[in-house]
């Protein structure tokens, strides 16, 4: 079963929580570390993708639309389950996996 084409990448997702923490596309540039064409290129692109207006663009700065808001809600818990599967299973239980069964001793 595969994701939707409304769903955007974890990229874009971050590009939209750099907005919502900064409130503008150029401190979420910086952030990020790429320019402010290529952020807003990515928010509009995301809105298309998604169908919704995500971002409020003003003079004065940029702020999350009420849609915008609980889309980076969700991007939030998924880019923290992404992080926790780029460190490996290891570092969600604080425990090691083990691949293969111990051997006995003495036997």
């Amino acid at each position: 079963m595969g994701l939707s084409a409304h769903v955007p990448d974890l990229a874009a997702l971050e590009v939209l929580l750099g907005v919502a923490r900064t409130g503008s596309l150029n401190s979420a540039a910086q952030q990020i570390g790429v320019s402010q064409q290529a952020v807003s290129a990515r928010i509009r692109a995301m809105e298309a993708q998604t169908g919704v207006t995500l971002v409020r663009r003003t003079p004065r700065g940029s702020s999350l639309t009420a849609e915008g808001a609980v889309i980076a809600e969700w991007a939030a818990r998924l880019l923290d389950v992404a992080a926790e599967l780029d460190a490996g299973p290891c570092a969600s239980s604080g425990s090691a996996v083990r691949t293969r069964p111990r051997a006995r001793r003495g036997t």
